[in-house]
């Protein structure tokens, strides 16, 4: 997180779990950047996440943005698993690269 701090990079999270689901997360893993709890279907969509319902059950997965200033999309990754998702190296050399 220091390279993003250094770069002016701002991370937030978003999750459909719960209020005490998600303080636990975040303090389990150490997380030191907001993480907005409790998404419904409504907000997923909003921001573009990839949503599945899985046995009668909202999932929202992982979806992943890099935003220019004005809100600009400027890199998305869409992903079930842990592979494909954004390294912190890579978003740090594409801001680096003009993006």
């Amino acid at each position: 997180m220091t390279r993003f701090n250094e770069l002016g990079i701002k991370v937030v999270a978003a999750n459909a779990d719960g209020d005490a689901d998600t303080k636990h997360r975040t303090s389990h893993q150490g997380l030191s950047f907001p993480v907005a709890h409790s998404v419904t279907p409504e907000v997923a969509e909003a921001i573009d996440a990839w949503t599945v319902l899985h046995q009668g059950r909202f999932i929202m997965q992982p979806t992943e943005f890099v935003l220019r200033p004005g809100a600009e999309v400027a890199a998305s990754m869409y992903s079930s698993t842990q592979l494909g998702r954004m390294d912190p190296q890579e978003v740090v050399r594409f801001i680096e690269s003009g993006m």
